[in-house]
């Protein structure tokens, strides 16, 4: 990750020709290393704050099939969503943070609708994927971090056929100002 974050750099600093507040969106399949990336840019540049969906749920309800059941999360999901969307806005009207959002941003519509509602609010986003080019170590990578244990990065639990429908589904960006890293 210390090559991405080098990579970004850039990217992610305030200038005297355009101050106005930077907000990352991680872009990638369950495994790709969102939440890795998103940490790593939290512990270089401390201006910055995630927002994460699966960290807010797991702060309000704890931690899936553990403290509530699997029926709640889509419920769960959208709240945080909700919550998460609500905290962009009012730190990009502030004006003095940073922001990391730790989101798949699984299609195009998405994306520019995220875009779009950080442009009105103040923010210039960067947009950073990244692909995956191996299904096979993505899955290595989910089967490693559920032996690790349960934690707030992986609310959800992902089987082999979620896995298979997330990468048949996900609508990679293309010509959309991408930064991309290339990960397993």
């Amino acid at each position: 990750m210390e090559d991405a974050i080098e990579e970004l750099g850039p990217k992610l600093v305030r200038t005297q020709s355009n101050d106005k507040p930077v907000v990352v969106m991680t872009c990638g399949i369950a495994g790709a290393g969102k939440s890795t990336l998103s940490k790593a840019i939290l512990s270089t540049y401390p201006n910055f704050e995630r927002l994460s969906a699966d960290a807010t749920i797991a702060a309000r309800h704890g931690l899936y099939r553990v403290d509530y059941p699997p029926s709640k999360y889509a419920e769960f999901l959208n709240e945080a969503s909700d919550e998460c969307e609500a905290r962009l806005i009012q730190l990009l009207r502030e004006g003095k943070k940073d922001l990391v959002l730790d989101r798949s941003f699984y299609s195009r519509e998405f994306r520019e609708e995220t875009k779009k509602l950080i442009e009105d609010n103040g923010g210039r986003w960067v947009l950073v994927y990244l692909r995956a080019k191996n299904k096979e170590a993505l899955w290595e990578r989910i089967v490693r971090r559920r032996k690790e244990g349960i934690n707030a990065d992986c609310a959800y639990e992902i089987t082999r056929e979620i896995l298979d429908g997330y990468w048949d589904g996900f609508e990679a960006p293309v010509r959309e100002g991408e930064i991309v890293i290339e990960v397993g």
